[in-house]
């Protein structure tokens, strides 16, 4: 890995440092985004629901959408306009509560009585 890629990804994840507007960056919280929406949230919720049990859908779908934003304004850490924020937290939220319902009913439904 080239040495401005491990600093620019070492910046990234350091939780000290805010991110600003580039190209890297971008592609950074886009992935952070998408990862969590897809991916870390829904993984996080089978593992919630099988040491607590089966939420109801409404509750499963506002823990995952804060678990989303939290993921992408408390670890990305983006440096947005008020307005990108907004749109940008509309965009996942919604993203996310699409996700989660689809894998509430095909998993959780399923697999916990």
């Amino acid at each position: 890995m080239a040495e401005p890629m491990k600093t620019a990804l070492a910046t990234g994840l350091d939780p000290r440092r805010p991110l600003h507007r580039n190209r890297f960056n971008e592609y950074f919280v886009f992935l952070a985004s998408a990862t969590g929406a897809t991916i870390q949230v829904p993984v996080v919720m089978l593992v919630l629901s099988l040491v607590i049990g089966k939420l109801d859908l409404v509750t499963y779908l506002a823990i995952s959408v804060a678990i989303e934003l939290f993921i992408i304004f408390a670890l990305a850490r983006p440096m947005m306009k008020p307005k990108e924020a907004v749109s940008w937290a509309l965009l996942w939220a919604a993203s996310t509560a699409v996700f989660g319902f689809f894998f509430y009913y095909l998993v959780i439904d399923n697999l916990i009585a």
